[in-house]
């Protein structure tokens, strides 16, 4: 079997950031999250590992894609997606996976007790809904997923990504690492604690692979997009194919979902 494990590091444990600042600039936290996801990971596998003979690969998915996990610290056998620009996101994913692992992810922007919560920028994009439903990072890659016939399986986030997880994604696996009590501030469960129960959750989820189901929307596709800034609409709008909604917002229309975003 072939699974998908998408990471990002905004939804690892004790990892909160800095007020005003974006994880990549915190240092001492931009470490401390590369750590976290990387064993956070490292427990994923070893749930999936528990299938039998799987082929595994591993998406930086953070930021630029590139070295936010410590590829030398992650299990031997996977296979690894790094650098940018990919020729779309989930590059490699296909019909022959049987499930899709999110670790790491973070909610939406605008979600109360939303650690880290943004929406792909923490400094551009204000909203975003996909079909008129707000829709974030989550929610997103599930319906892209789901475009290809593979279901997200599991989900490890703060407590409010999970919930936004479960609204998206039902009968998924999940595993909130933390509760924020504001952007900057949670209550984490400890590294090692988060990491057993990822671990487990991912061992129960390949374990039952029949109930999971993807997340279809029927086409076409249409992605409206708040900006945080009326000049980021207007070079949008310069550079790609998309409605001018108002002085912030733009309008993108599609029957292939991976073109949207």
């Amino acid at each position: 079997m072939k699974f998908y494990l998408s990471s990002d590091l905004e939804g690892v444990a004790c990892v909160t950031g800095l007020a005003g600042q974006t994880l990549s600039s915190a240092p001492a936290q931009y470490e401390l999250a590369r750590k976290m996801c990387t064993a956070e990971i490292n427990a994923a596998i070893d749930g999936l590992k528990t299938a039998g003979e799987v082929e595994i690969i591993v998406e930086d998915g953070h930021g630029n894609g590139t070295s936010n996990l410590l590829y030398d610290e992650l299990r031997r056998g996977v296979k690894i997606l790094s650098g940018v620009p990919r020729p779309r996101r989930l590059t490699g994913l296909d019909e022959s996976f049987a499930g899709v692992i999110l670790i790491g992810y973070h909610p939406m922007a605008g979600v109360e007790g939303g650690v880290l919560s943004h929406t792909f920028s923490s400094v551009a994009v204000h909203n975003m809904w996909l079909n008129g439903r707000p829709v974030g990072e989550i929610g997103l890659t599930a319906v892209q997923a789901g475009s290809l016939g593979v279901p997200v399986i599991f989900v490890s986030s703060c407590k409010a990504g999970v919930q936004e997880a479960k609204d998206w994604i039902p009968g998924v696996k999940t595993v909130a690492v933390k509760e924020g009590f504001g952007r900057n501030c949670a209550l984490s469960l400890h590294p090692q604690d988060a990491q057993d129960k990822i671990r487990e959750a991912v061992k129960r989820a390949v374990a039952n692979l029949d109930m999971f189901k993807p997340v279809r929307l029927n086409p076409p596709y249409e992605l409206k997009i708040e900006y945080k800034l009326e000049s980021t609409a207007e070079a949008v709008c310069r550079r790609e194919d998309c409605i001018r909604v108002d002085a912030r917002t733009i309008l993108k229309r599609s029957r292939d979902i991976f073109a949207l975003y």
